[in-house]
């Protein structure tokens, strides 16, 4: 049964907001929004600044490190975040990071079973980034240079403890699974796809808790299913809650966050949250 309809945003860490906010416009063509943290009054209540950037017709967020993270191995790792979009759209990233010096894989075909066309990089702080082009998708987009937010591959230290929790929390539905155990697809209600691979955790830079304001993965939940959506929570014993105790009080907030057993924070919004 699909409770959570699609994956709405990720908010990341990052070790340089200056540096993060430069590459995020140049590559993805993000425009940057609301900064937050940067002034005594939100300083004392707690907030770690962070920033927002509108990608793909979505807030996407990035993160102010407290500690620092190893350098990455390369352009593809985990967890990997992505966005789809047109061929334009991939030729112009590639320009960009051309001009950036950014080692990158691709164009690389088929390298799942819903991309044409990827490339793979990592942004300055380490986060790992797809940006594909969808099989027999040849619509045009108004969201600017990517056209949307593409799948998500997240380390699962137990991969069956992580499908458990995506299949019967968020009802998201197993597509295929490797021979060995150690990878498995899931198909959400939008047709964007979860990669869950058997992986440590790796270090994120800072604490990743439902009770601490910070990086997380949204999934939406749609209004007619919201309240489903929390009575399902309670009947799992899914410990939940609102992370407001170092944010700006305002209506548009909400939505309820919780921890995955990899040690991801997700969080369920529907619409008029943020």
């Amino acid at each position: 049964m699909a409770i959570a309809q699609s994956l709405d945003h990720f908010v990341v860490p990052v070790d340089d907001l200056v540096v993060a906010e430069d590459f995020y416009a140049r590559v993805f063509g993000g425009i940057l929004g609301k900064r937050n943290g940067l002034n005594v009054r939100q300083r004392k209540r707690g907030a770690v600044p962070h920033t927002f950037v509108q990608i793909g017709g979505k807030r996407m967020g990035v993160y102010l490190q407290s500690d620092h993270r190893p350098a990455p191995a390369g352009p593809r790792g985990l967890p990997t975040y992505s966005f789809t979009a047109n061929q334009d759209g991939i030729a112009s990233v590639i320009d960009e990071l051309k001009t950036l010096g950014v080692k990158f894989d691709g164009p690389v075909y088929n390298a799942h079973p819903f991309a044409e066309q990827s490339i793979f990089f990592a942004d300055p702080a380490g986060n790992h980034y797809a940006v594909y082009k969808q099989k027999g998708n040849t619509v045009e987009s108004s969201n600017g240079r990517m056209t949307g937010v593409g799948y998500i591959e997240l380390e699962a230290p137990n991969v069956e403890a992580s499908i458990k929790f995506y299949h019967d929390v968020l009802g998201f539905e197993v597509q295929n699974r490797a021979t060995d155990g150690k990878q498995a697809m899931l198909k959400m209600a939008s047709g964007q796809t979860l990669i869950l691979t058997q992986a440590p955790f790796a270090s994120k830079g800072l604490v990743m808790s439902r009770k601490v304001p910070g990086p997380h993965i949204a999934f939406y939940v749609p209004t007619a299913k919201w309240t489903e959506a929390i009575e399902l929570l309670d009947r799992l014993g899914i410990e939940n809650g609102d992370r407001g105790a170092a944010k700006e009080p305002s209506a548009d907030r909400g939505g309820t966050y919780m921890d995955d057993p990899a040690g991801y924070v997700i969080q369920f919004i529907t619409d008029g949250m943020e």
